[in-house]
């Protein structure tokens, strides 16, 4: 199967999936309003106060979700993200509406400006709870990359439909419009995120949601600090957004500088970046079922090299070719880096962790944005693009070994995970329930001829095999289980005796899955619950001709 079709089926088993297309959707309204915003609140501010009113409110704008974000994510991860979700977009509608309300009324600049705060806020906080929701609604890991896939996409959609948009309405009425655009956007997100279902939710003790007080605002901090993967996986996406800052004086300067091509010039090479984005994200797609850290680092290597490459030539059609290449890079590494973490970060922490990359890589292009001018100052601009084009290339290079370990040691399922993906009764489980599954399960040995379970005895495990063979008796019908099967679901389901005795024919490897964690996962689930019932009604059925496998 080609590339391109893998990836559109990738795109369609996301939409396919009501709660992912939900949220999805939502997404593309709230980046969108992002974007538009930016655009006007530039427009407004440089009519008020010129160059320096812009730099004022892209401070007034970043400030607060860089010093904020990663601390009000907390109640990302302490209540349900979809309604976290659903408060973050009325926020951010509120503030819009806000802002429309001072232009309109008096064209308040300092209310204007301080709600963009809001804003950037509200913004801000989307990113980390949308992507550590995922994981929820995704089944499989092929669908959680399909999902990123899908996100970065999006994004790249947004980023070229909500300045065009906010162009438009600038230019035909004013930035009041735009604002008023963007509430309705957010206020369309918090209904479309309102009718998300999570079944099967992962309940986590207060313990477990990474201690309390004090100590659980900065349990985000602790992961990146202190957890060596996620650190380094966010370290060299940090790094990526300082070099993204870098780029964005340095894109303005090489057409003025090096190009001699003039304003105009700049805007197309923006949209080079847009376009490159969006290939580089349906291409992203095809990274279900691969290694990652490996995608991720080489990502990162073509995030840098072309701009490095833009030094000797001064051809605008070469810069636009290279920088497409940099936004392709880009959606690989978003989708790759955000993908990993969401695998090895726990999902109890997810969100804080994700807010703290998201404050860090905030800080990082703001301080990109301050470094480029001194270094093109200092060493000239055909100087300052090779050496801001190396950065990535030489982290990622120093850093090849340990993403190499990632992969060795992330990229394959646990035995127990695998054991779970199998089982068509989970099927319908979200993956970071069944990871949840996979971590509660308790593997125990047991000796030729030993018996597992008993004909008649209370039921208070699940059994997966992962190892050797088993016989089931049950009213004279006989049959094997071998590694993959399982077996203990009736009893538990039912509520009623061992319906088969269970015994070891050679030395076997069980799973357990105690009584209280399958009911959890199955009964809270309904289409987990209907898999399993099916599952029941089929054994017992069959065991009552005498025609096929009983399962106790």
């Amino acid at each position: 199967m080609s590339r391109p079709v893998s990836a559109v089926l990738a795109l369609g088993a996301v939409l396919r999936n009501r709660n992912l297309r939900r949220v999805e959707l939502a997404w593309g309204a709230l980046i969108t309003a992002e974007w538009a915003h930016l655009v006007a609140l530039g427009v407004f501010a440089y009519e008020a106060a010129g160059a320096a009113g812009v730099g004022i409110a892209g401070v007034v704008r970043l400030l607060p979700a860089a010093l904020v974000a990663p601390f009000a994510a907390v109640l990302g991860d302490r209540f349900r993200r979809e309604r976290f979700l659903v408060a973050v977009s009325l926020l951010g509608s509120g503030a819009l509406a806000g802002s429309a309300a001072a232009f309109f009324v008096d064209e308040n600049q300092v209310l204007v400006v301080g709600l963009a705060g809001v804003v950037g806020l509200a913004t801000t906080l989307v990113r980390p709870a949308l992507q550590a929701l995922l994981p929820s609604l995704a089944r499989t890991p092929e669908e959680l990359i399909a999902s990123n896939g899908a996100t970065s996409t999006i994004e790249s959609v947004g980023a070229l439909a909500g300045p065009l948009l906010a162009g438009v309405l600038v230019s035909g009425a004013d930035a009041g419009v735009v604002f008023v655009a963007g509430a309705v956007a957010f206020v369309a997100a918090a209904v479309l995120v309102a009718r998300v279902t999570v079944e099967g939710r992962i309940h986590v003790s207060a313990a477990a949601f990474g201690q309390s007080g004090g100590r659980g605002l900065l349990a985000g901090f602790h992961v990146v600090m202190r957890a060596p993967k996620p650190r380094l996986v966010i370290g060299l996406m940090v790094a990526q957004s300082f070099v993204r800052g870098c780029l964005n004086v340095l894109i303005v300067v090489t057409a003025f500088r090096v190009l001699d091509a003039g304003g105009g010039a700049v805007g197309y090479m923006n949209s080079a970046f847009g376009v490159g984005g969006l290939v580089g994200a349906l291409g992203a797609l095809n990274l279900a079922g691969r290694r990652l850290a490996i995608p991720f680092g080489a990502a990162l290597v073509f995030w840098g090299l072309p701009i490095a490459l833009f030094a000797p030539w001064e051809h605008l059609a070469v810069a636009l070719f290279l920088l497409a290449i940099v936004g392709a890079a880009n959606s690989v590494e978003d989708v790759a880096g955000f993908t990993l973490l969401q695998r090895i970060i726990p999902d109890q922490l997810l969100t804080r962790a994700l807010a703290v990359l998201w404050g860090l890589a905030m800080g990082a292009a703001a301080l990109g944005s301050i470094t480029a001018p001194i270094v093109i100052s200092a060493i000239g601009p055909r100087a300052a693009l090779v050496a801001v084009g190396l950065v990535l290339p030489l982290l990622t290079i120093c850093a090849w070994r340990a993403l190499a370990e990632i992969d060795r040691t992330v990229a394959a399922p646990s035995a127990e995970l695998a054991l779970i993906h199998r089982t068509p009764m989970f099927a319908p489980l979200s993956l970071a329930a069944k990871e949840h599954l996979a971590a509660k399960l308790m593997a125990t040995s047991v000796g030729r001829g030993e018996v597992v379970v008993q004909a008649g005895e209370p039921g208070d495990h699940f059994y997966f095999v992962g190892a050797g063979e088993l016989e089931i008796v049950a009213d004279g019908v006989q049959a094997v289980a071998r590694p993959g099967d399982s077996f203990g679901e009736i009893a538990l389901l039912r509520d009623v005796p061992r319906t088969a005795t269970v015994r070891a024919l050679v030395d076997s490897e069980l799973f357990a899955l105690n009584r209280a964690d399958f009911l959890t996962a199955v009964a809270g689930h309904a289409g987990a619950r209907a898999a399993g019932e099916a599952v029941v009604e089929e054994r017992l059925a069959a065991g009552a001709s005498s025609a096929s496998s009983p399962r106790a």
